[in-house]
């Protein structure tokens, strides 16, 4: 028998967790953090505690209660019965969104991971460069209540697969196929199972600067001619898709080049299109691109390929300690970067305002009281609009620091999702026998598009 449980991703954005079961194997189809039940009970100054992560998290129904899947360090302190063996064969990552990965940190470090070889890169640097914790270190497995040095961290098990190769676990074969998202190395798949062939988009758009992608993924899938569709549907309210990522480098370019001082911008830190966006505008206008030192490790794995080399930019490295720039200040990964001829500090941007596009993001506010931007400065802002009070909250925290120093704030952003006509067009396209709407707060829209909906909930099991 083949059957999809619904774990997550269901009556909301994110949080994926959809457990494939077909004959005697079982694998995961992402493993993502739902912000919204997490958000629910927690914030910045609350969070989960360690010791007993697990049994709060699903306590609270943030994670899923399945046996054999979780981690035996966290099982041991919680006094839980213990995973002498995985039940699931793995874990499959359509991309290296927070929202499909960041609780596969929980998860058994015998269970093997597959992703492509980006999105590898991005939870590594995630692993390396953020503030780890046992809730969203996916790329190193780090053992908790154990002598660290007894028992160094290890890297997961990686499986890295490409698009358009086919491989198996146990009986189940899977095709990925490259898609178009706000994030590199993002895939759709289409699924081989014993009694039928499941299609799941991922994240996926049709207006980015590789629909083209997107566009072949849908044909594929068409030409299987699918039992089931999983898709996805953030902005399915949206008739439009709204501006192409060439609109954006047109608006940004245009908004630098109005500009007589510094340009402030923040956009998605692993969106890589869209710093390739500011990159180019920066340089049309004869500015340098200063970013922060965890977009530098960024660029330094992806090492040139589609992304600016790691000379081209200007290295901004923000002060610590007592502000001397001293290697004792910085984490061990950060430390060479002092060291880089590229290197960039606030007093080189204040006193070279017109020329530099500066990364400042929300988190990094603060900076602007050392750089001090001129009158005559602008800041470009290149996220999506807040959708929740928290972010909202934010939101009227930056446009707090924006106004103390008279910085005109302009909007230059293209989603990393389909639109409502976009999805109606995959749907009708794809024509699989049964839809099934997912990552989505609004799946009642659906039956505008499809007379083959299925609407399922969270925890549902759905035999194929």
């Amino acid at each position: 028998m083949t059957s999809l449980t619904f774990y997550g991703g269901i009556n909301e954005i994110g949080g994926n967790k959809f457990l494939l079961e077909d004959r005697d194997t079982k694998i995961f189809l992402d493993f993502g953090m739902s912000f919204k039940k997490f958000g629910k009970f927690y914030e910045e100054f609350l969070q989960p505690r360690t010791l007993n992560a697990l049994g709060d998290l699903i306590d609270l129904g943030i994670l899923p209660n399945v046996d054999g899947i979780y981690r035996d360090d966290l099982l041991k302190n919680e006094g839980r019965k213990l995973t002498k063996e995985p039940v699931i064969d793995g874990v499959i990552f359509s991309h290296a969104h927070a929202d499909h990965t960041w609780h596969a940190a929980l998860l058994h470090k015998d269970i093997p991971f597959y992703c492509t070889e980006e999105s590898k890169k991005y939870m590594q640097a995630v692993g390396e460069t953020g503030r780890s914790t046992v809730f969203s270190e996916v790329y190193k497995y780090k053992e908790n209540f154990v002598d660290r040095r007894k028992k160094p961290e290890e890297i997961r098990k990686f499986n890295v697969f490409e698009s358009g190769k086919k491989f198996k676990i146990n009986g189940i074969e899977i095709l990925p196929l490259a898609i178009d998202h706000s994030i590199y190395g993002a895939v759709g798949m289409i699924i081989y199972a014993s009694e039928g062939i499941i299609v799941y988009t991922g994240d996926i758009r049709l207006h980015g600067l590789n629909n083209e992608l997107t566009s072949e993924f849908i044909a594929k899938a068409a030409e299987e001619k699918p039992d089931l569709l999983l898709v996805e549907g953030t902005r399915v309210k949206e008739a439009v898709h709204g501006n192409s990522e060439q609109q954006v480098y047109e608006s940004v370019n245009s908004h630098i080049a109005n500009t007589k001082e510094l340009v402030c911008c923040s956009f998605p830190n692993k969106d890589m299109d869209r710093l390739n966006t500011f990159f180019n505008a920066a340089s049309k206008n004869k500015r340098k691109l200063a970013i922060p030192a965890k977009m530098m490790y960024l660029l330094e794995l992806f090492d040139g390929k589609n992304v600016p080399k790691a000379d081209e930019v200007a290295l901004y490295m923000d002060r610590r300690s007592w502000g001397r720039f001293e290697e004792q200040d910085y984490d061990g990964w950060q430390r060479k970067y002092l060291k880089y001829k590229n290197m960039v500090t606030f007093e080189d941007i204040m006193k070279n305002q017109s020329k530099y596009v500066f990364f400042c993001d929300f988190f990094n506010l603060n900076e602007l009281l050392d750089v001090k931007p001129k009158l005559g400065s602008s800041y470009i802002y290149s996220l999506s609009e807040p959708f929740n009070e928290e972010m909202q909250i934010d939101r009227r925290r930056m446009e707090n620091w924006l106004n103390h120093f008279k910085l005109p704030m302009y909007k230059a952003h293209a989603s990393g999702h389909a639109s409502g006509s976009e999805i109606k067009e995959l749907i009708q396209k794809v024509n699989a026998k049964k839809v099934i709407p997912i990552h989505t707060e609004n799946a009642e829209v659906f039956r505008e598009f499809s007379e083959k909906l299925k609407i399922v909930g969270v925890e549902e099991k759905l035999s194929m």
